[in-house]
């Protein structure tokens, strides 16, 4: 990171309980040609989070990467159970992504757009999971 983006603000967002930040590195800037030039959109993933209790892995990046014609490309992924013989979920195995589904996407240039669509993505949506 550079001396420019130590003076750039985090992106405010409204995360609800239960969210474990992975990482954040999606700042209160537009995509402008100015700002993806000076490394504000690089590194691709932008912002990932995980809920265990829902199952969910949340990823916003730019892709592609520091291209000044990319995209914001928000995608949410769901873990199902994994089940026993008798098709009972095995609650103590840990939690893991390897073959998850993804069950939402949401592609965008605007900054405002993208943010709305996370912060209603974090809230979580019961159709994406599974109640038995």
């Amino acid at each position: 990171m550079n001396s420019f983006q130590h003076d750039i603000k985090l992106q405010p967002l409204r995360i609800p309980a239960n969210w474990c930040i992975g990482w954040n590195t999606l700042f209160e800037v537009n995509p402008t040609e100015d700002n993806i030039k000076a490394g504000l959109f690089g590194g691709s993933s932008k912002f990932q989070a995980v809920n265990v209790e829902l199952r969910l892995l949340v990823d916003v990046a730019w892709t592609p990467e520091d291209d000044v014609n990319g995209n914001f490309y928000l995608y949410v992924e769901y873990a199902p159970w994994e089940r026993n013989e008798k098709g009972r979920r095995i609650k103590v195995k840990e939690l893991s992504f390897s073959d998850s589904k993804t069950v939402h996407e949401f592609t965008t240039r605007d900054r405002i757009e993208i943010v709305s669509e996370l912060e209603k993505v974090l809230i979580g949506n019961s159709e994406w999971i599974e109640h038995s």
